[in-house]
């Protein structure tokens, strides 16, 4: 008889190194609030999560640092499996969240976070140049040539959103859609699956370039896979 495992989304930090885009750098400290986990059905883009289905309880997930764990362990947890269709094949998760991020970390020609400070959603934080990171509060900044996995959205339900590569001003959250690794997940009765999301967060700080003390520091995405273990 198979081992029924935990139906809860475990969110698992991965760390991966390699070398460091122009402009981006690691963090220590990479928290991120989410606000809506959705299931997206076979037939499911990049672009486009088809017939959504939401595991996530009504309330936020709260700040889940990424960066602060060790490789393969358990960074928080978020939404339930056992709210997936019995037999239907999904293949993409798409998350809504937060644009505000708490970080720590060093991106491009040496710049540092600087404790205290903060960005917006139109404008960058400052930085320091050299000493000790200290925590920032950085922002996805407003933008039209995002990849089309991600778009911006009105309130943390994404009710009202902007197009498919777009996030504007009046986008306080954005939607993050992934492929989900190993053609998929199709959940058995009886049978929950445990669901890891891997973070990478080795470019997850960005760096708009210029005296690191002017508003350049920034949040850029981090890496993430998502998997399945039965």
């Amino acid at each position: 008889m198979k081992k029924i495992l935990t139906s809860t989304i475990t969110l698992i930090f991965l760390f991966c190194t390699y070398n460091a885009f122009a402009g981006t750098g690691p963090a220590t400290e990479y928290k991120v609030t989410m606000t809506k986990l959705e299931l997206c059905e076979t037939g499911s883009t990049t672009a486009n999560c088809l017939n959504p289905l939401t595991i996530s309880p009504s309330s936020e997930s709260g700040a889940v640092d990424i960066a602060s764990v060790n490789a393969g362990v358990a960074a928080g947890s978020y939404g339930n499996i056992a709210k997936a269709k019995i037999g239907t094949l999904y293949t993409y998760l798409q998350i809504t969240m937060s644009r505000q991020f708490i970080i720590t970390g060093t991106a491009g020609n040496n710049c540092a976070t600087k404790a205290g400070e903060s960005g917006t959603k139109t404008t960058d934080a400052a930085g320091q140049t050299g000493g000790t990171p200290g925590s920032s509060t950085l922002y996805v900044p407003d933008g039209s040539s995002y990849n089309d996995h991600m778009n911006g959205s009105v309130d943390s339900l994404g009710a009202s959103v902007s197009n498919d590569g777009v996030i504007g001003s009046s986008d306080e959250y954005f939607q993050y859609r992934k492929i989900i690794s190993g053609g998929g997940l199709k959940v058995k009765a009886g049978d929950f699956p445990t669901v890891k999301v891997a973070f990478d967060v080795s470019n997850a700080v960005g760096n708009s370039g210029g005296t690191c003390t002017n508003d350049v520091m920034y949040a850029e995405e981090p890496g993430m896979t998502i998997t399945f273990v039965d």
